[in-house]
């Protein structure tokens, strides 16, 4: 028992090496993610809008009246709820209302920051909210013509929240959801 105990004392002294050699741990990384090229297409479902979106996006209609859509980022495992309603007495409500569904992610969000979208050639008007930190939505927005047509967005990543693994999709898709919105076209002889 004696030599056991000797030979396990060596073994431990030898494998714990010199102090010249440190352990380091690797740091954390996420997936390399491979963007698409971007080409842009104009949507027209016959809806009361149309808009440049680009060929990754996919367009899932959830009722038959141009009401709800999601488009789907099969790449970035995405996606943007669409929400259109006409405007008849209910503007402030409906503005009202898509603030109240972007400050509900304040308690996971470390900023939300608000721009102001004018568009006066095309008659589209609202706001873009970027939302930084793990909150479910890092990305909403509304867009009005002030008198007709109102047009709500919220964009969902389907993974668990984690803004540094996301940023570099998220600044991605942030791009082309800039130019679908600068692209907007309100289309008032098919209103339903």
């Amino acid at each position: 028992m004696n030599n056991y105990l000797k030979i396990m004392i060596c073994l431990v002294l030898v494998s714990c090496g010199s102090e010249e050699a440190e352990y380091i741990p690797k740091p954390f990384g996420y997936m390399r993610v491979e963007f698409p090229d971007r080409v842009y297409s104009i949507y027209d479902s016959g809806c009361p809008y149309t808009f440049e979106m680009p060929e990754y996006f996919s367009v899932i209609d959830k009722d038959s009246f141009c009401n709800m859509k999601d488009i789907f980022m099969e790449r970035f495992n995405a996606t943007l709820n669409l929400t259109y309603l006409p405007v008849d007495t209910n503007l402030n409500f409906l503005i009202e209302r898509s603030r109240q569904f972007v400050y509900e992610h304040s308690q996971f969000a470390d900023g939300i920051e608000e721009e102001v979208i004018l568009n006066k050639a095309n008659q589209t008007y609202g706001l873009r909210y970027n939302i930084s930190g793990d909150a479910a939505s890092p990305f909403q927005f509304y867009l009005t013509d002030s008198t007709t047509h109102f047009m709500r967005g919220a964009l969902y990543f389907n993974v668990k929240p984690n803004y540094d693994s996301i940023r570099p999709s998220l600044d991605y898709i942030r791009e082309d959801l800039d130019r679908m919105l600068n692209t907007l076209i309100w289309k008032p002889d098919t209103l339903k």
